[in-house]
């Protein structure tokens, strides 16, 4: 973890890792949610092999260079049901040297080609191919919040996800806040070597008596190149309305 002025940046570390983990915990409660009826899928317990009609995989079907992901595991039943297996199965890749898998189907780009994910459960396999590219990129994850948001109040803000650097030896990430006058602050800039991996980025700061909603974007500078993320509040991860 490193620390910069109100400026909060974690790339590697036990904190990215926790961080993986919730987030693949998250995603994989979405993914069974979605897979099935309406209720999580269960697991399927002390069934016998000929229970299983298929095996069914998902995967990311692409990664950036240091990115992660989960892969999901569902196995279909003759009852009907569909039970997340992905933490019983066994996982392997065609090409670990550009996407590696662990024991719990998480999958991380390291070089830039395509491979094919597997999964093995009582005698049943499924597959699902996954691209990584090497480009110059920002990909957001999440974001969190602290405070009351009216004017004149101190506030925090937190945006999360992966990034990557492809055209040049280094770049430089930073966190901008702003709102309908422009920006209101933003954080010294972090070097970044070439590669990917996870970030972290936050911002303590007071709301401007003006505002009428204020908005996080994540900055990454390649060479001349000026990338930023997310450009939209459609994912419910951009903006904030200040109260009054």
């Amino acid at each position: 973890m490193r620390l910069i002025g109100q400026s909060r940046y974690v790339t590697h570390g036990a904190c990215r890792t926790a961080l993986h983990l919730l987030a693949v915990a998250a995603t994989l409660g979405v993914t069974a949610c979605a897979s099935g009826d309406s209720a999580a899928p269960t697991s399927p317990g002390g069934g016998s092999t000929s229970d299983i009609v298929a095996l069914d995989v998902s995967c990311p079907a692409s990664l950036l260079i240091g990115e992660k992901g989960p892969c999901t595991a569902v196995a279909r039943l003759r009852s009907g049901q569909t039970p997340l297996v992905s933490f019983d199965a066994a996982w392997s890749s065609t090409r670990p040297e550009m996407v590696a898998v662990d024991a719990m189907g998480v999958v991380s780009g390291q070089s830039a080609g395509q491979a094919v994910v597997s999964a093995s459960y009582r005698g049943r396999e499924a597959t699902a191919p996954i691209l990584v590219t090497a480009e110059d990129a920002l990909r957001i994850r999440a974001a969190a919040d602290q405070g009351d948001f009216r004017p004149g109040t101190t506030v925090t803000m937190w945006l999360q996800g992966y990034y990557s650097v492809a055209s040049a030896e280094t770049g430089r990430l930073r966190l901008r806040i702003s709102d309908e006058a422009g920006t209101i602050t933003t954080t010294p800039p972090l070097t970044v070597a070439k590669g990917g991996d996870f970030f972290l980025l936050s911002s303590t700061f007071v709301v401007p008596q003006s505002s009428v909603q204020v908005c996080r974007t994540a900055i990454l500078e390649v060479g001349s190149a000026t990338i930023a993320e997310p450009t939209s509040n459609a994912s419910g991860l951009w903006c904030i309305s200040v109260r009054r």
